[in-house]
């Protein structure tokens, strides 16, 4: 994919934060991933609105933080976004892009969800029951605007019982794959210094 092909998709960062945001939950442990979304979207829309009204912007960000860290598998995102390069980057430079990866993207979910909290969004039920699967296709629908836009969700049921947020596909664009694109171009324009792909990088360039 092309360098502008992913400025598109990165440019509709907003969106596909405030639907992830929709998809994950304090209560990680849900009986199934569909309860999982519904638990959460009053929750955080709610807390949207509060902060659209006039709300402290510190405290509304360390929300958006505190529901997201337990419950997307930003580590494990972020592996598969360095690819290859995971395993001849040191321990820590792998921590330092993790936490880079991390902090950009949670900023970009606060500000995604206080511009969609006023959207209808709706979840679709599934095609079978999601019974001892491990690995579940989320489907939802954001009406924004006069625009419907369809996002998948593919959450991970961890050992211990917990479902987490792995990737988001948002109208056919999946977003993993473009971030991993990203580190790939990236690392060509550095000849491999992941040292220097890690320092310069920003998912908003993208």
């Amino acid at each position: 994919m092309s360098t502008e092909g992913l400025k598109s998709i990165i440019g509709r960062l907003g969106l596909w934060a405030t639907a992830l945001m929709l998809a994950v939950s304090v209560n990680a442990q849900a009986a199934d991933p569909y309860q999982v979304v519904e638990n959460v979207t009053d929750e955080l829309v709610a807390a949207a609105k509060a902060k659209n009204d006039g709300g402290d912007k510190a405290s509304y960000d360390a929300e958006v933080l505190a529901a997201l860290d337990p419950v997307v598998a930003f580590d494990y995102i972020a592996r598969v976004v360095m690819g290859d390069y995971y395993k001849s980057a040191s321990a820590e430079l792998r921590k330092e892009f993790a936490e880079k990866f991390k902090t950009g993207l949670v900023a970009s979910y606060a500000k995604g969800i206080a511009t969609y909290a006023d959207s209808d969004i709706q979840v679709l039920k599934p095609d079978e029951p999601v019974g001892e699967q491990r690995r579940v296709t989320v489907k939802q629908q954001v009406k924004h605007q006069g625009s419907v836009h369809k996002l998948s969700y593919t959450m991970g049921k961890s050992k211990s019982g917990e479902w987490k947020l792995i990737n988001v596909v948002l109208n056919g664009a999946n977003l993993g794959s473009s971030f991993a694109s990203q580190f790939e171009q990236l690392a060509n324009k550095y000849d491999g210094d992941v040292a220097k792909v890690v320092a310069n990088w920003d998912a908003s360039e993208a």
